[in-house]
């Protein structure tokens, strides 16, 4: 990662942090949302467990790569489960959102890596917050995904 992509993201961090902090999936309405494709998807909880959960790594990433800069070599399995937590929810959201054959397959997938990050989070969520939202945001996500 370059340096301008670090200062995107930490830019990024820093506005999503306020929000995440407020927000939990399991804790409002999803359907009120508007859904990019006509109508309502049937996956239209699930994508948003899925985006809340993506952006609660992008913080948790950043943070992690701001301690790691520190010195910090403990969470360096947390930024790596966190990086492979963005790319999974980024895919299930772009195949989910065009109901793809394949949505639950990557469900499925997107499960397995959701509980590992969430169970490397939990390793610190006593200390660090943004670990703590990560896992249950990770958590959320897992319930939500499983219903697909």
């Amino acid at each position: 990662m370059n340096r301008k992509e670090l200062l995107q993201k930490a830019g990024l961090a820093v506005a999503v942090s306020g929000i995440l902090s407020t927000l939990s999936a399991e804790d409002h309405d999803h359907s009120t949302m508007a859904m990019p494709t006509a109508g309502k998807s049937k996956y239209s909880k699930a994508m948003m467990a899925a985006l809340h959960c993506q952006l609660s790594a992008e913080v948790c990433l950043s943070h992690c790569l701001t301690e790691l800069g520190k010195g910090e070599k403990s969470l360096a399995a947390c930024a790596t489960s966190t990086r492979e937590v963005i790319s999974l929810c980024d895919s299930f959201v772009k195949l989910a959102s065009q109901s793809s054959a394949y949505t639950k397959k990557l469900a499925n997938l997107c499960i397995e890596v959701c509980e590992a990050c969430a169970k490397e989070c939990d390793k610190h969520a006593n200390h660090h917050t943004v670990c703590k939202e990560c896992r249950d945001s990770c958590l959320a996500c897992i319930k939500e995904l499983k219903k697909v």
